[in-house]
């Protein structure tokens, strides 16, 4: 997917680009990647244009390469957000999830973005899976070496680009069909 239309996609969410300036924001991204290793140009491009933390507008939905053990009947699970590097208010910045999750993830994955239950959405930055998203379900433990997971993990796409490409809006409708309409009198 191209930047630019990625980048759209997620704004077609209601996710909105910062106001802060690009050298700051280039700044906060070089301390980022002085910790994690190199980051996928893709994903560098959305932390540059939104800078912070992206909530949508609607209920935004995926179906993963992989269902996750949270993926409805579909296979399909939610996207809750994406973290930025800037602190905007009550949203998580990559920093702090990064932080909060080194023990679980050490320097092989970033956690990117939430998914309902507190699952995290994670950008694999290291060995034979660098560039992947994976859904972690955060009630196990991740098990990984650096070319495969064994348990805790599964695959979402294989670039940040295919992941934002998979995204949609969730169409809210009830199907009604089958239902039996009861007037109640009493």
């Amino acid at each position: 997917m191209e930047e630019r239309t990625l980048l759209k996609k997620l704004e077609r969410f209601g996710a909105k680009s910062t106001i802060l300036p690009l050298d700051e924001l280039k700044n906060i991204l070089n301390t980022l990647e002085a910790s994690t290793g190199p980051i996928p140009e893709s994903y560098r491009a959305y932390l540059l244009h939104f800078g912070v933390s992206v909530l949508f507008e609607v209920n935004v939905v995926f179906k993963a390469l992989q269902p996750s053990p949270w993926s409805d009947e579909q296979g399909t699970d939610t996207l809750e957000s994406l973290y930025g590097l800037a602190e905007s208010g009550k949203e998580y910045t990559v920093f702090e999830m990064a932080d909060t999750y080194r023990n679980d993830f050490r320097d092989q994955w970033l956690p990117i973005g939430a998914s309902s239950g507190d699952n995290q959405i994670c950008l694999c930055l290291k060995g034979g899976m660098s560039g992947e998203i994976w859904f972690w379900d955060h009630e196990s433990d991740p098990i990984f070496n650096d070319s495969v997971v064994t348990s805790g993990l599964t695959k979402i796409a294989n670039s940040f680009d295919e992941f934002v490409d998979m995204l949609t809006a969730q169409d809210d409708k009830i199907d009604a069909s089958g239902v039996v309409k009861v007037d109640l009198d009493f």
